[in-house]
């Protein structure tokens, strides 16, 4: 195995400016240097050894990414889609720090903070978790924490999230002008990111219409079994009492016209399906659903930004972001105005 002393004397340098370039510290180094030496990395297929880079940092150089159960089912097996693009954006841009990320998924912050202090990480990451285990595991265990997608009463912890209010607004606000008047928001939960989007929905249908009497929200099973008898039972009542359904993710809303036309309802010729998200099933479904885009690629890098401003101890860093969302019109929804 190739080490950091091979790789100097090839160079014609000390082993500590190796060690300073595979780390990224280039202040000592001219740059013509530590081409040369990226070069030899690269042809003899150098392989940092993980215990060295934690001595000689003297930290682990891991931060942990916790997920939360059963909130996080959402990310970990029914919204695939959308954690998977998530997750890979966190992974990648820690890696780009020359850090490396632990996965772990938990129902209990307990365990969360167990897990903080066992593998000793530099910084954590939450998805899923509701506030008052943020908070626990941000005091016990003793890292700097940023948390995505979660509401707070009184903002204590980082978090990175969406304008979900302005989301619901939105979709909202072109279902009515698409000519619908009663609108369904069906979610698994009244909480956080879904309680937000909710009251946009009503926002948006009060100011254009002067109350609320024309939406509802209909809250559905988030596992995915039971939702499959839910669906079997109610669906058709539903989709008879609605003019358009806007779920608060696409894959709810691409499994739902799944369900719809198993039923011999059809999208959008008999009533309209909207989602949130624009994820990959957003674009998959037949048809393809009309939906709130997010960049969530962008998530995961500010969130891992923001944890390692906290990790430098940089000052004045915003403990609450919102990112942008925007309205993707595809072919789920039928403009009742034109018929």
């Amino acid at each position: 195995m190739i080490r950091i002393k091979d790789i100097a004397k090839q160079a014609g340098v000390s082993p500590t400016t190796v060690s300073n370039v595979i780390h990224g510290n280039y202040n000592k180094v001219s740059e013509k240097t530590v081409q040369r030496i990226e070069k030899l990395l690269t042809e003899t297929e150098y392989v940092p050894s993980m215990g060295a880079m934690m001595l000689a940092g003297g930290s682990s150089r891991i931060i942990g990414v916790l997920v939360g159960e059963p909130e996080g089912e959402k990310y970990g097996r029914e919204g695939y889609a959308f954690s998977n693009v998530l997750i890979r954006s966190i992974e990648s841009e820690i890696y780009k720090r020359n850090y490396y990320m632990l996965l772990h998924f938990t129902p209990d912050p307990e365990e969360g903070i167990q897990f903080a202090v066992t593998w000793n990480v530099e910084g954590l990451i939450t998805l899923g978790l509701h506030t008052k285990s943020n908070t626990m595991i941000q005091v016990k265990g003793k890292a700097p924490l940023v948390s995505i997608d979660t509401y707070y009463e009184k903002q204590g912890i980082a978090n990175v999230g969406l304008d979900d209010l302005g989301g619901g607004y939105l979709m909202t606000e072109y279902l009515l002008e698409c000519g619908h008047r009663k609108i369904a928001f069906l979610s698994d939960n009244d909480v956080g990111v879904d309680h937000e989007r909710w009251k946009g929905v009503c926002l948006a249908y009060e100011k254009r219409m002067g109350d609320t009497a024309g939406v509802r929200h209909i809250i559905i099973p988030g596992e995915r079994t039971k939702r499959k008898h839910f669906y079997q039972e109610y669906l058709a009542q539903i989709a008879k009492a609605e003019d358009a359904l806007f779920f608060a993710s696409d894959y709810y809303a691409a499994e739902a016209v799944v369900r719809l036309r198993d039923l011999g309802i059809y999208v959008p010729e008999d009533i309209s399906v909207a989602g949130f998200d624009d994820s990959e099933a957003a674009r998959l479904c037949r048809p393809r659903l009309t939906t709130i885009h997010q960049d969530i690629v962008r998530k995961g890098k500010d969130a891992v930004k923001k944890l390692f401003q906290l990790i430098d101890g940089e000052p004045n860093i915003s403990v609450s972001d919102q990112l942008p969302i925007s309205l993707v019109v595809r072919d789920s929804v039928k403009n009742m105005q034109n018929i």
